[in-house]
């Protein structure tokens, strides 16, 4: 029972990050544009939609522990594009560029805890234990 409760506490926590950043995506999609077209990504005025959604259906998934393997596998690489996108090369001073160095390796920390889920499974205290129990 340690294991599998250590594995919901695991997936909420993961889940936190995506489920806020949908929410302030949704909450302020203009602003949230305003920085994707400052990253010069197209389409910037639907990308708060999308991306917004996108996060939250998948912070969701993983909390709930429904599709739980392809859902972290999904997000993982859209944490690692949206971390290159959004934090390499970036800053223009010492200081802002360590912190968006930062910001890329605790991004790519979190792709490799969606990939241990996605590869694991998301334990017993999931939709997905008791739709597919093991045989």
């Amino acid at each position: 029972m340690v294991r599998a409760t250590m594995l919901l506490l695991a997936r909420l926590m993961l889940a936190a990050m995506f489920a806020q950043s949908g929410y302030v995506a949704l909450s302020d999609p203009l602003g949230t544009a305003a920085y994707f077209a400052g990253l010069g990504l197209p389409f910037a005025d639907l990308l708060p939609w999308a991306v917004g959604l996108f996060e939250l259906a998948a912070a969701l998934s993983i909390a709930a522990g429904l599709a739980a393997r392809p859902a972290a596998a999904v997000l993982a690489v859209f944490a690692v594009a949206a971390s290159f996108l959004g934090h390499y090369g970036q800053g223009d001073t010492a200081q802002l560029a360590f912190f968006h160095q930062q910001m890329l390796l605790k991004d790519i920390a979190v792709a490799g805890g969606l990939i241990l889920l996605a590869v694991n499974g998301p334990g017993t205290l999931s939709i997905d234990a008791r739709l597919f129990p093991p045989p």
